[in-house]
């Protein structure tokens, strides 16, 4: 994927392509071929010599390969473009067999070619040809199944027999083909380091002659060595002995420290903008139901925000998602016409749904693309449509800009009860659009829950003591349990609660179901749950005394310190979250003698409130948890886990009392 690193480098590298190449329908005419073919290496790639090493230093080793070469070489003309891949890899030991011994080649049938060259094995001096048509496979392989997203590419597997340890396995293949939907324009990225050594890297663009091309060098990458040939640019980047660079899967996901360049022709996101404006034209008139919606929606409301909302439900509860992005599916969404008689679309047909709606209802609106993975990443990238993978929805009313996502569950309340999308920077798809808009973290994107825990326990030191949970969630946290509840069993759903509350008390039992008051108004649900805990009052007979631990574990996920402290990545948080957590605990008698205490721990990340009140029979803990930030530097990670501490310290309470009538243990 843009921007990935993975260990795999064949792979890697189709990944790579693909998705520079389709990520947003089929519309437009494009050729490819279903079927690999077999050709010699095309006349105008630079051979690479593969080296191998007389040895091989541990540390270059991973999961038992040695990537001895990398080499991409990519020759656009005109509208189209033409990518050939050169791969040497060693396998070291067993494991390293398992993983050389299938060569992968994903592509795009609708608009891509893909040409085999070569595949054999080097065993020592001898030179092992296994390349035949007869042992390609080319299997339907839709990696993004799970999230209802068909993208129509294939897989070309070899499988390769009598691989050995020691052997090294190379292959070569080419494929040609741009998608239709970038109008001939190209753009990439080449990755300089990955998470993985390798003993040498060959690059080359060939870009024609005349024909503006830009580039951006990130994170201290090389720049090119440059020359004129025959009519083309001939851009080449070579190292060796690259070292690995392995980043913690906890690092946030715009974090990318690894040298790459990307290149293309598109100058600046002003271009890209003016590029997309074409693929979301309005239709000229909107068809039966949506003139009809437009009328009942005109008719039920009078105010814009109302509206909007109307317009928004409309295409979230009547639209499914599911996402068809053969060729120039990938960034071309469906005319509304199609989208309404499918009853189904993606993120690009939802979204031309609710612009067509909103423009007949006088709400200037526009189409959004995000990126939800790296989000503000985005800010870092050089200008091209292969920065997004998702598009939404930005209205403005008065001034102020609203950021929609139709292809979220149906959402309620008014539009500033729902959760807006918050993926740090956007771009407008407008032709008065220059520059990539921020999007907000404010209240709106806010994730919400207020948490009071009831621990009655007047009956007396010797009897069960009752447990009630009172859970209002707001914004975001409330729709997500909307989805939760009309996704999951009740009955499962409440065992999973009951057995989580059972880790910090072992005698809880169900006192009746939970019960759920959705306010649809304004986007706010009560959850109530009701448990018994039998042995609340521990008995510690040595010491003939009671004892009650009060816990608070639902905001213990904030405070697990990282595993690696020590790094050099930034550390992912939760943000924006607020989190009011108040417990009050009923005891049998009114002579405890509790000492009301506060605490505050404040970091650059959070901030963490922690008060004690009590009354003769009655004690209320607060806590409170605000994220401040969505990430701490790998410089204050030392304090942040001292903070950490601290905030723990301040976490829960214990009760104890003595018990005359317990009966002292025998001796």
């Amino acid at each position: 994927m843009f921007g990935s690193h993975q260990t795999n480098l064949a792979v890697f590298f189709c990944s790579l392509l693909l998705s520079l190449t389709s990520m947003l329908n089929p519309c437009l005419a494009a050729t490819g071929t279903d079927s690999p073919i077999v050709t010699l290496v095309p006349a105008w790639v630079k051979p690479v010599e593969v080296e191998a090493p007389a040895s091989v230093p541990a540390e270059k080793v991973s999961q038992g390969v040695y990537y001895l070469l990398t080499d991409r070489q990519v020759r656009v003309e005109g509208s189209d473009r033409h990518y050939f891949f050169h791969v040497a890899t060693k396998a070291l030991n067993e494991k390293g067999v398992e993983r050389v011994a299938n060569v992968e080649v994903r592509f795009d049938p609708s608009y891509q070619t893909l040409m085999l060259h070569s595949v054999s094995i080097r065993r020592g001096d001898r030179i092992i040809p296994k390349l035949s048509l007869a042992a390609v496979k080319v299997l339907q392989r839709e990696k993004e199944l799970d999230y209802l997203i068909f993208d129509g590419s294939k897989t070309a597997h070899i499988f390769l027999e009598d691989v050995r340890v020691g052997d090294v396995v190379e292959y070569a293949y080419s494929i040609k083909g741009n998608n239709p939907v970038f109008g001939g324009r190209s753009f990439g990225q080449f990755d300089m380091q990955w998470n993985v050594p390798l003993h040498k890297m060959f690059t080359r663009l060939l870009w024609p002659t005349g024909r503006e091309l830009f580039f951006k060098n990130l994170n201290g990458a090389p720049a090119p060595v440059a020359r004129e040939l025959q009519g083309f640019s001939e851009h080449e980047w070579s190292g060796r002995e690259i070292d690995g660079l392995r980043v913690s899967n906890d690092a946030p996901a715009w974090f990318d420290p690894y040298p790459s360049v990307q290149w293309g022709d598109f100058k600046d996101w002003a271009a890209v903008a003016q590029w997309a404006v074409p693929l979301y034209q309005l239709p000229s008139q909107l068809g039966a139901e949506l003139q009809a919606e437009v009328n009942r929606i005109t008719r039920e409301f009078s105010a814009p925000n109302d509206r909007l909302v109307a317009a928004l439900r409309y295409v979230q509860q009547s639209i499914r998602y599911l996402g068809i992005e053969v060729g120039t599916g990938s960034h071309a969404p469906n005319p509304p016409s199609i989208v309404i008689e499918r009853r189904f679309g993606d993120c690009k047909d939802k979204t031309l749904l609710t612009l067509t709606l909103l423009n007949a209802l006088g709400i200037e609106a526009r189409a959004a693309l995000v990126n939800t993975k790296t989000r503000r990443g985005v800010l870092d990238q050089r200008a091209s449509p292969g920065v997004f993978n998702h598009v939404l929805v930005r209205a403005r009313l008065d001034g102020v800009d609203y950021w929609v996502d139709p292809t979220r569950a149906p959402q309620v309340g008014g539009l500033n009860a729902i959760s807006q999308a918050r993926f740090g920077a956007a771009l407008v798809v407008d032709a008065a659009t220059q520059d990539l808009q921020r999007m907000p973290e404010g209240p709106a994107t806010l994730y919400s829950r207020k948490m009071l825990f009831v621990f009655d326990a007047q009956a007396g030191l010797d009897q069960p003591a009752t447990f009630t949970i009172t859970t209002l969630l707001e914004g975001s946290s409330a729709e997500e349990m909307r989805n939760t509840l009309a996704s999951e069993n009740a009955e499962e759903l409440q065992k999973r609660y009951l057995n989580y509350y059972a880790r910090y008390y072992p005698g809880i039992t169900l006192q009746s179901a939970f019960s759920v008051s959705d306010n649809s108004a304004t986007n706010q649900m009560t959850l109530t749950e009701r448990y018994s805990i039998s042995d609340f009052w521990v008995k510690l007979v040595t010491k003939k005394r009671r004892q009650a631990q009060i816990e608070f574990p639902d905001m213990l996920g904030y405070f697990r310190t990282p595993t690696d402290v020590i790094r050099r990545e930034p550390f992912a948080v939760a943000h924006p979250v607020d989190i009011l957590h108040t417990t009050k605990v009923l005891l049998p008698a009114d002579d405890w003698k509790v000492t009301p205490e506060s605490a505050t721990v404040k970091d650059p990340a959070f901030e963490f409130t922690n008060s004690m009140t009590a009354t003769p029979r009655t004690v209320t803990f607060s806590n409170r948890f605000r994220s401040l930030a969505d990430h701490v530097s790998a410089e204050n990670m030392g304090r942040y886990a001292a903070n950490l501490k601290l905030a723990r310290e301040a976490w829960g309470y214990q009760f104890s009392r003595a018990d005359p009538n317990m009966e002292a243990a025998p001796q």
